[in-house]
Parts: structure tokens; C-alpha cells; sequence
């Protein structure tokens, strides 16, 4: 895993990182009570200097879940959406290929 990003270099350009990209994240930003374990997040928007997420898990919710597939594997989409600090996003597990599908549907 590389390392977290810097103060300085969380001044990011706009488009970077992308809705539709899925990325580690502080667990402390998402505020879970999980001891702050870094957990991988769907990017979904960017907007005045924060980015807003949907913090994704590994045991899969009752009902239907959207699943998301990364390089790190398969997860599933919480209810929690949550805004937070470009500081807290780790490194890229890369786009999901089901993202524009998932918007058409009308995934926020």
C-alpha cells in the first residue's frame, strides 16, 4: 500500500480522484467505530475540497447490494455515504467497471 498523501499534496486537481474509481481510506474519516481500520471507498463526487464516498464492505448487507468489483477484490456498497478529506484516500484500487451502469440506474 503506498503511502498516505501529504497536506500540500491533497490541493488535487480537479477530476483526480474520480467518481467511479475505488480507493483505501482512513476508517477514522469514515467515523466507524472500527478502530479506524482503512477500508476501500467508491468515489462518487469531489466538491470544495472533499470527496464524497460510499465506504464499501467485504460481508454482504441483506437485500440487494450492489457489488463492486476492485483489484483488491469483491466488495459490497453500504448505506453510509460520507465527505471527506482528499488527505484520507490512500492509494487507487483502480475504476469499476460497473459505475456508469450503476449511475444510469440511479445510483448516488
Amino acid at each position: 500500500m503506498s503511502r498516505r498523501r501529504t497536506v500540500d499534496e491533497a490541493d488535487i486537481p480537479a477530476g483526480d480522484p474520480r467518481p467511479g474509481e475505488v480507493w483505501w481510506c482512513g476508517g477514522e474519516a469514515l467515523g466507524f467505530g472500527d478502530g479506524g481500520k482503512v477500508r476501500p471507498v467508491l468515489v462518487i463526487g469531489a466538491f470544495g475540497g472533499q470527496v464524497d464516498v460510499v465506504p464499501l464492505t467485504t460481508r454482504k448487507p441483506d437485500g440487494a447490494a450492489e457489488a463492486v468489483h476492485h483489484r483488491a477484490g469483491l466488495s459490497w456498497m453500504t448505506d453510509a455515504r460520507r465527505s471527506v478529506s482528499p488527505i484520507e484516500l490512500v492509494s487507487s484500487l483502480g475504476p469499476w467497471a460497473g459505475y456508469g451502469e450503476w449511475r444510469r440506474k440511479g445510483g448516488r
